[in-house]
This record gives structure tokens, sequence and C-alpha cells, in this order.
């Protein structure tokens, strides 16, 4: 991502968090990111395609927990699930009024935000099964367990 594009997305952000999706406009993204509102349609297709490219990079940012994590003992085990459940809490803590807004406006934006989330949580989910099945393999976790269903609640 161009610094531009950062720029766009972290002022998107902001304006979601405050403004909510329905408030929120092209143009008040633009006037905070400081670039012109042609230059946002450059980079973004349109509104809800920022939203979701929003919500899509702040999920990447704690996918890489599960990145050559170690499995050799239960407290590498025990470690990296703990690492990240705080990176994940630490994630919506900082990005709290974005997180309101977002689960505030579920019911008006049902299907899109239902969709973000998904799409959004898809990947990490991906990588904590793969994870878990590892450590199944080398018996840190019971072979019983479904990861699937460990993996969901966190």
């Amino acid at each position: 991502m161009t610094n531009t594009g950062q720029r766009i997305l972290d002022a998107a952000l902001r304006v979601f968090g405050r403004d909510g999706v329905s408030g929120a406009t092209t143009r008040e993204i633009a006037r905070v990111a400081k670039v012109n509102e042609v230059t946002l349609f450059r980079y973004f297709k349109n509104k809800n395609e920022l939203l979701r490219q929003v919500v899509l990079q702040s999920s990447k940012r704690y996918e890489q927990v599960f990145a050559g994590a170690a499995l050799d003992t239960p407290d590498d085990l025990r470690r990296t699930v703990q690492t990240y459940a705080e990176t994940y809490a630490r994630k919506l803590r900082d990005n709290e009024d974005f997180v309101r807004t977002f689960v505030g406006e579920m019911t008006r934006h049902l299907k899109l935000c239902r969709s973000l989330f998904v799409e959004s949580v898809k990947p990490v989910r991906q990588k904590f099964i793969a994870y878990l099945q590892a450590a199944q393999k080398v018996r840190l976790v019971r072979k019983d367990l479904d990861p699937a269903t460990a993996a969901d609640p966190l």
C-alpha cells in the first residue's frame, strides 16, 4: 500500500469510527486524509470497498502471530495462543470507536457488516486452525479436539 493509500485507510478508520458507516462520506474521508476525493477513488472504488479494506487491514495485523510460531513445548502453545488473544484484544482497544460503530450499525447494514466480518476473520481463523492441527500432530493438543470449534471462541 502506498503512503497515500495508507493515509486514506487511516482517515477512513477515524471517520467511520466517528460518523458511522451511514454518516461517513468519501468527501470527509478525503478531507481528513488531505487528498482530493478523486484521488480517494483512484485507490478505492467506492465507500463500501474502502470500508472493506479498513476491516481487512485491521485483521491482517494479528494474522502473523502464527507465522513461525514454535510448537516444541506446551509453553510454546500457551504463549502463542495468549499472544494471539492479547493482540486481538489490543486491536479492539486501539480501534474502539470503529468497533463500537461497526457493531452498533450491524442492524442497519446487517448483510454488509456480516460479510465484512466473515471475510476479515477467515484468514486468521484458518491460520489458528492450522496451528492447532500442527499442535495435534506433535501431541500438544488432544486428537479428539476439533480445531475449528476450539478456534471459533477466539
